[in-house]
């Protein structure tokens, strides 16, 4: 049986981002993987559930950096070994540009 509530397919994508949490300065992360509706990313310090923060990263598409941006919600924040800790983001906000550069990069 999976356990991964997850309806969409991931894709393996590591580049660095940003994560932006209200009246914070910007934290970076790196990127695992992304999907239509949020991305993971390894961060050096736990982030609470339901918190919403701003999130931008720039991976590669056929060889050219593209950029994504938005609004996205902590879905979770788990210890990682030493790496770490996974944060799982889930989009709230996307405007039509970036939903686009995220389903090219889906492909």
């Amino acid at each position: 049986m999976n356990s991964d509530n997850r309806n969409s397919t991931r894709k393996r994508i590591h580049c660095q981002a940003l994560i932006a949490f209200p009246g914070i300065p910007p934290m970076r992360a790196r990127t695992l993987d992304v999907s239509p509706g949020g991305l993971s990313v390894m961060m050096a310090e736990p982030m609470k559930a339901g918190e919403t923060c701003a999130v931008a990263f720039e991976p590669l598409l056929n060889g050219k950096p593209v950029r994504i941006a938005g609004n996205a919600r902590v879905a979770y924040s788990i210890l990682s070994g030493a790496d770490g800790f996974r944060i799982g983001l889930q989009f709230v906000q996307l405007d039509d540009a970036n939903k686009k550069n995220l389903a090219d990069l889906m492909g």
